[in-house]
């Protein structure tokens, strides 16, 4: 796989994991805002760790890569299970 992919897939898989967080457990919603900020910048060094010796990434296209995926995966999922879950 591209390290593009590779980058888009996990930070779809943490988008869907942490909307399901924010959707299901009964929290303000600024802590769901800031523990899925929180979440996308800790994938910023995962994505430079596994990537270190590739010329390909560089600290700007390791934190806008599948930012935009990330955020709109994220918000359909916290809707997603807030309305299951309500």
């Amino acid at each position: 796989m591209e390290p593009d992919e590779v980058i888009y897939l996990i930070r779809i898989v943490l988008a869907l994991a942490v909307g399901y967080v924010s959707g299901t457990l009964p929290i303000y919603w600024l802590y769901s805002v800031l523990l899925g900020i929180g979440v996308y910048a800790l994938t910023i060094p995962l994505v430079m760790a596994l990537y270190s010796g590739s010329s390909f990434i560089t600290r700007r296209t390791a934190a806008t890569s599948g930012m935009a995926a990330y955020v709109f995966i994220w918000l359909m999922a916290w809707v997603l299970f807030y309305n299951l879950s309500t």
